[in-house]
């Protein structure tokens, strides 16, 4: 009997379905209102510090309240939690087209709504990493996990962009107000989806105190503190602006159209879904470690590109390049987490991961538009690429950080015998 791809079965199995099939007509809405607001913000400031302020005001809210978030994920159903987060992203999403429709929209206005929608982020994140294994058996964890940034990066992040700079050109009032019917639709799926049960709690202890534990289980696993640590100067200073600084560059130093910023956010999520697409389909390596922090290694360092890069499609190589190295990383990174981790210590732990990768972020987006602004985006590039890539390169050297797939990989040789042989 011919073996279904991993891909294909998760399909068959109906809460994942609807789960995926929400997220991902909720993330072509995200991709739409990406470039929309991107190019709202540039279009009326004319400053690559105010976007990356704007950039850096969701940011804020989703690090301050992401330790809460998870310990709220631990002690009520995921499901509902997510429910919730689309159906309060749907009312701010409502509420900003009716602003921008009137003509009353300030840049300090925009400030407010991305505050707000980053608290709610904080909740959605560290809920839908917990969800996923309760819906979905353990040998497709991974096939979840892929299929999550397939969808969002063909559809969000390649298709949505495009259409958003195509709609965006005409009306951005339109652009948010197909983001918002997303949102809708994605809380419909949720509400399709079986009650998931509340997780079990062993003792009736205080939210701070669960807190504490997730912090302490993470501070003593070494394999999970030092990868939160080798990744949070990459996200803050390489990825996080990436999004904002590479259509700056785009409109302001090379001219581009805004067609053009639409499509260079489209061509990295086609190359992200590509990779996504291999890893939904393929077994997790052995040294989980060593290779997720060699993809994350050559994604940051791909972003040297930059230094020479005069033309649009030199600069595509940079996001090309790092997008489906990051998914990849990414795939085998969730996995580890969904099989060491405890389940009920799933959500805090998740995160904590969240809130240290993230942590510096907002700073980092601030920093990037003050340097960038002075150095120039070339020499931003160059500079923080080369200093990020740093701690990965020791956690691939570091017998004692590999030590959970050391151990793995001796239980597979054991479980394993060695082929016949013929004498």
């Amino acid at each position: 009997m011919k073996k279904r791809l991993a891909i294909v079965e998760l399909a068959r199995h109906r809460e994942p379905a609807l789960l995926v099939s929400g997220q991902t007509i909720s993330g072509f809405g995200d991709g739409v209102a990406l470039v929309a607001l991107t190019l709202l913000v540039l279009d009326t400031t004319h400053s690559v510090s105010k976007l990356a302020w704007f950039a850096a005001a969701r940011m804020i809210p989703l690090v301050a309240f992401l330790l809460v978030g998870g310990a709220i994920v631990d002690r009520f159903s995921r499901r509902m939690l997510l429910l919730l987060s689309d159906s309060m992203r749907a009312v701010l999403t409502g509420a900003l087209v009716i602003i921008i429709g009137l003509g009353l929209l300030r840049f300090w206005e925009l400030l407010v709504f991305a505050v707000l929608f980053g608290a709610f982020d904080a909740i959605f994140i560290p809920a839908m990493n917990a969800l996923s294994p309760e819906i979905v058996p353990e040998e497709l964890l991974a096939a979840m996990n892929a299929t999550r940034p397939l969808a969002n990066n063909l559809v969000g992040n390649m298709i949505g962009p495009a259409v958003g700079g195509i709609i965006a050109a005409k009306s951005t009032t339109l652009a948010i107000g197909v983001d918002c019917a997303t949102f809708v639709v994605s809380a419909g799926a949720l509400l399709a989806m079986k009650p998931t049960p509340t997780p079990r709690r062993t003792t009736d202890t205080s939210m701070l105190e669960e807190i504490r534990e997730g912090v302490r289980y993470v501070r003593r696993t070494r394999w999970f503190w030092t990868t939160l640590l080798s990744v949070t100067a990459v996200n803050a200073f390489v990825f996080s602006p990436m999004f904002v600084l590479l259509p700056f560059f785009l409109r302001h130093d090379l001219h581009s159209s805004k067609l053009i910023v639409g499509y260079a956010f489209a061509v990295s999520g086609f190359a992200g879904a590509a990779s996504a697409l291999i890893a939904a389909n393929v077994k997790l390596p052995r040294r989980r470690v060593r290779i997720m922090s060699t993809y994350w290694i050559v994604g940051t360092l791909s972003g040297l590109v930059m230094g020479v890069a005069t033309n649009f499609w030199e600069v595509l190589l940079f996001p090309v390049i790092a997008s489906p190295l990051m998914v990849l990383g990414n795939v085998i990174w969730e996995s580890l987490m969904q099989t060491e981790v405890p389940r009920e210590l799933l959500g805090r732990a998740s995160s904590v991961d969240w809130f240290v990768s993230l942590g510096l972020t907002p700073l980092g987006l601030v920093v990037a538009g003050v340097l960038s602004s002075h150095m120039g985006v070339r020499a931003y590039f160059v500079v923080v690429c080369s200093l990020s890539a740093i701690p990965g390169l020791w956690i691939v050297a570091s017998p004692r950080i590999n030590a959970v797939d050391a151990s793995r990989v001796r239980r597979k040789e054991v479980a394993e015998p060695p082929p016949a042989t013929v004498p």
